[in-house]
């Protein structure tokens, strides 16, 4: 049997936890991390009280580089807002009405990830 995969929505410290979570315990079915924002998972308090203070440079603010996020052999979807989720046929709705019904290849050919 193929493992369902897993949709995990919000590319934030505790999105990212949750996905190393995942691998950590052993899944190894397809894992997506979705987040609306265009860059790599970020600590945010250092945001306003170094970045924007000049005292760190905005790479210092990352939580994993993207060598770090390589083995863990996500679905990264950055830049992507999930706008909606139907229970009964387990779609997730993406930016602009895009459905991401379980199993779907998308356009580049990568397995489509939904929750179980």
């Amino acid at each position: 049997m193929t493992a369902r995969p897993i949709a995990v929505v919000g590319a934030s410290a505790a999105g990212l936890a949750a996905a190393e979570a995942l691998r950590r315990f052993g899944w190894r079915g397809p894992l997506t991390l979705i987040g609306d924002e265009p860059h790599l998972p970020y600590d945010r308090p250092p945001l306003s009280k170094q970045l924007l203070h000049g005292a760190w440079e905005p790479e210092k603010l990352l939580l994993r580089t993207a060598d770090q996020l390589a083995p863990l052999d996500l679905d990264l979807r950055l830049g992507t807002r999930a706008t909606g989720l139907d229970v009964a046929t387990r779609t997730l709705t993406l930016d602009g009405g895009v459905g991401v019904p379980p199993h779907e290849r998308d356009r580049e050919g990568r397995r489509s990830a939904v929750p179980a």
